[in-house]
């Protein structure tokens, strides 16, 4: 059911990433890492589907994702699955927190309750095994930033 859902809000979004709005980027990369599972190829369809692009890094382990308007947006996620990150280097940690609830919660989404990573970083725990962690962007995150954000997504499977 989260899977339908998640492509039908997917294909709602705003043309289709195309308006680089960067908001409406995260949503659409929150819903594909959260849809996706840690599946690279689901994944890459779904982002494919809104006109984003794939690009392997395997001697770093990842696969990119940028969408197809706009450069402050990326989805990165491990080959292995074990995670799928998405980044603004826009949108602060406290609006992507707000849109990332707001756009993976509610009636129709899936479940979740607020804990703290062991950073003290706040995340999401989904009733799927889902973890999303709030963070800073950047190599070094912290658990939040007035300029720039991540969304660190972890699976059940993965742990």
């Amino acid at each position: 059911m989260l899977t339908r859902l998640a492509l039908a809000l997917l294909l709602a979004t705003p043309a289709a990433a195309q308006d680089a709005d960067p908001r409406n980027q995260l949503v659409e990369g929150y819903m594909a890492c959260m849809s996706g599972g840690g599946d690279a190829d689901l994944t890459g369809e779904m982002l494919d589907t809104l006109f984003w692009t794939r690009q392997d890094d395997s001697d770093m382990g990842l696969i990119n994702f940028y969408p197809g308007t706009g450069e402050s947006t990326v989805v990165y996620m491990a080959d292995d699955g074990s995670f799928c990150h998405v980044e603004s280097l826009t949108v602060d940690s406290a609006t992507a927190s707000e849109i990332l609830a707001a756009s993976l919660g509610g009636e129709e989404g899936a479940p979740f309750d607020y804990s703290r990573d062991d950073m003290g970083c706040t995340r999401l725990d989904f009733d799927t095994g889902v973890q999303a962690t709030i963070t800073s962007g950047g190599n070094d995150p912290t658990c939040g930033s007035d300029t720039d954000s991540g969304v660190r997504f972890t699976f059940e499977a993965s742990e």
